[in-house]
């Protein structure tokens, strides 16, 4: 069997990373590594080179488009997955302009983030339905 590709998740509800995001992700990738703000979300890329990272847009310390922009900037081959309350399309537009791999919305997790996490690693990009 194949080795499992590797995911970071960044995120600082912990109801959301145990409750939802853990379960969800465990039987297909392999998480490595967890982080709560935007610091050790770095830190966590640099020392794991996951194959994609999950980022929540609203970490503390150093928000997630920021955090992001660090990690594609010295782990360019991580696919950057943000999840987000925010529905905005400024948001995703963002998101795809600077080099993320897709943009997921919390509200639809447990329906879109495993074929959202296969989109980005077959190299599109992933942006939630109007």
């Amino acid at each position: 069997m194949p080795d499992k590709p590797t995911v970071v998740i960044a995120e600082d509800n912990v109801l959301i990373l145990e409750g939802s995001l853990r379960p969800l992700l465990e039987r297909e990738f392999e998480i490595v590594a967890t982080a709560e703000d935007g610091r050790a979300a770095i830190s966590a890329a640099a020392q794991h080179k996951p194959a994609v990272m999950l980022i929540d847009v609203s970490l503390p310390l150093v928000r997630g488009f920021e955090a992001a922009r660090q990690i594609l900037a010295a782990c360019p081959e991580t696919k950057i997955l943000f999840v987000s309350n925010y529905a905005d399309r400024a948001y995703v537009d963002q998101a795809f302009h600077m080099g993320a791999s897709g943009y997921v919305l919390k509200s639809r997790i447990v329906r879109e983030l495993v074929a959202a996490i296969r989109k980005a690693l077959a190299g599109e990009f992933y942006r939630p339905e109007t």
